[in-house]
């Protein structure tokens, strides 16, 4: 990672984990194609009323995952595998107890959740009849994602590939066993996710023992230390916040999307959108996961202008996928929306509405990149702020201007309205981080070689 051409070292770390993305995608657009055909409109948008705790799940697997990453790849750049190996028990001592807390909580009081998340009397039994099994298996979606995420760290895109495509391939086709085939509707649906994220799980803990990865599990590995756990959430704070900010924004725009006459429709619409959203993005989240451990992994080098490389083609490269991906989903946008149900149960507008959202595609990657950047060179804070403004703050503040100036449509525009407005703070921080990364990256090595010296004379 310190000496191969940068473009080929981001286009091959890139696509692994961008065809997995793609997968998973596709996973959930089958998924709630299968809903929304052989069950209805209703379940469909009691699926999409679940769906922000799809992504808490997945947020909360990246808190420790990407928080790792950032360690593992510094750590390997720096020769150090026995620190790097730490970081699998710092993992799971975060995992579990999340896991634990928020399963309980959301099963104990299921009723004000689907509530919450803008289900309504017609559409929470199928949100309730989905969460009632995606809550329970939400500890093996945790682990999968975060274990794709140490693997890309160490250098194995293959390996991370494998973790979340396989998962996915096998999700669709026990989605269409059990729904198609046993008629189980939305229990199928859930069913299948569980199963098949627990089929990863069993390929990630083979990569383990059979010694196929440069972490090693040992006893010291597996022992928690807290000021790991504590650099490890700090740093996996940004990617966490992003993917716990979509499944806030989700909640407050199903509740926006409830208030509209069909307002089921819109929810189901929405989660229709979300699922092509998904696929969308691949590309940039390919790009990031790519740039992350480069980055890192040079910063932990002193190599910077490696880092510089690293900042300019990632966002060139999301840039010219975003704008094919627009040429190739835009005029197809009708025809796309049309696979999650008949024409008639979603609104008039659906094709148009998948349009707008998508029109800002070309410039997304940037945000990407400007909100993991902070993250690769160990500085968190900077990373959480930045994101918070981006994702968050500018999201909801469009979400709720535009609502109430232009009623549904507002909802649709936001989107654009949020990526122009990210693009203007993330290419500022890039900007920043390129002056400043020789300063930053030497005055860590200095602290670095302190501690390490003042560790040496206690011993």
């Amino acid at each position: 990672m310190g000496s191969a051409p940068m473009w080929l070292l981001l286009l091959r770390m890139a696509f692994p984990p961008m065809l997995a993305i793609v997968v998973m995608a596709l996973y959930s657009i089958v998924d709630r194609a299968f809903v929304g055909n052989a069950v209805g409109v209703d379940a469909l948008s009691g699926l999409s009323a679940a769906f922000p705790a799809q992504i808490a799940a997945v947020a909360v697997g990246l808190l420790p995952g990407l928080g790792g990453m950032s360690v593992v790849s510094r750590a390997l750049g720096g020769r150090d595998t026995r620190l790097a190996s730490r970081v699998i028990g710092s993992c799971l001592v975060i995992l579990i107890p999340i896991y634990l807390i928020t399963t309980i909580a959301g099963l104990m009081h299921l009723d004000e959740l689907t509530a919450l998340m803008g289900a309504s009397p017609a559409t929470a039994p199928y949100a309730k009849e989905y969460l009632i099994i995606i809550l329970p298996g939400g500890l093996l979606t945790m682990m999968t994602i975060a274990a794709n995420d140490l693997f890309m760290a160490e250098g194995q895109p293959g390996a991370a590939t494998i973790i979340l495509a396989g998962g996915a391939v096998a999700n669709v086709i026990l989605d269409a066993l059990f729904i198609l085939v046993f008629g189980w509707g939305i229990t199928g649906a859930a069913a299948a996710t569980v199963l098949a994220q627990g089929l990863a799980v069993v390929y990630v803990a083979w990569l383990y023992l059979s010694g196929r990865s440069a972490l090693s599990i040992t006893l010291d590995a597996l022992r928690p230390r807290l000021g790991l756990i504590r650099e490890i959430i700090a740093l996996g704070m940004p990617i966490f916040i992003i993917e716990a900010a979509r499944s806030i924004v989700v909640v407050v725009i199903n509740n926006i999307l409830a208030r509209y006459d069909g307002g089921d429709a819109y929810i189901a619409l929405f989660g229709a959108i979300n699922a092509v959203l998904e696929f969308a993005l691949a590309p940039f989240i390919g790009v990031a996961l790519a740039f992350l451990p480069l980055a890192a992994y040079n910063y932990g080098a002193r190599n910077y202008a490696r880092v510089r490389q690293a900042i300019w083609q990632s966002c060139l490269g999301a840039t010219v996928a975003g704008a094919l991906l627009i040429a190739v989903l835009l005029p197809l946008s009708g025809h796309i929306i049309g696979l999650f149900a008949e024409g008639s149960a979603l609104p008039a507008e659906a094709g148009n509405a998948l349009r707008v959202v998508l029109m800002a595609l070309p410039i997304v990657g940037i945000e990407f990149v400007s909100s993991i950047a902070f993250q690769a060179l160990g500085k968190a804070w900077p990373s959480v702020v930045l994101t918070i403004t981006q994702r968050v703050a500018l999201l909801l503040l469009w979400v709720f201007t535009l609502s109430e100036a232009l009623g549904v449509w507002g909802v649709w525009w936001s989107f654009p309205a949020t990526d122009l407005s990210a693009l203007a703070l993330g290419i500022g921080a890039l900007a920043l981080i390129w002056r400043r990364v020789d300063k930053w990256g030497e005055a860590d090595f200095a602290r670095k070689v302190g501690d390490f010296d003042s560790a040496a004379v206690r011993q």
